[in-house]
């Protein structure tokens, strides 16, 4: 079983943005958080879930996958296979699901994403100096 936590962060007065996506198999955590351009914090909730998607297929991971973000617009549109405003992307990681034997999503508060969300916090911290 593989468990995925994904989150991003958008600072708009100083025009930095993160994501980050940690990966939990077993009692393996492999974690990733970079700096990415800064477009809209929705947006980049789709970038982070398609970029750690990549990261756990180049990993020759292949089991059963929980998704878990504290997107409700993500989650809604993995679900709905619809995103009014990110289609392209959302094609490209229902692409990527296919991959995997099943999965499940689940939208989780930000309480429950803490680990994903303290990397994008500390790159953003970061960047600001």
């Amino acid at each position: 079983m593989i468990r995925l936590y994904t989150d991003a962060g958008l600072n708009t007065n100083l025009n930095i943005a993160a994501i980050a996506y940690v990966i939990r198999e077993n009692d393996k955590t492999t974690t990733f958080v970079e700096q990415t351009p800064a477009t809209d914090n929705h947006y980049l909730e789709f970038l982070a879930l398609n970029k750690a998607l990549k990261k756990i297929i180049e990993m020759n991971l292949s089991d059963i996958l929980f998704i878990h973000s504290d997107s409700k617009i993500l989650t809604d549109s993995i679900t709905k296979r619809y995103s009014k405003h990110y289609q392209e992307i959302l094609d490209l990681i229902l692409e990527q699901l296919e991959y995997f034997p099943s999965y499940f999503v689940k939208h989780i508060a930000d309480k429950d994403n803490k680990f994903a969300h303290t990397l994008v916090h500390q790159e953003l911290l970061k960047l600001r100096h």
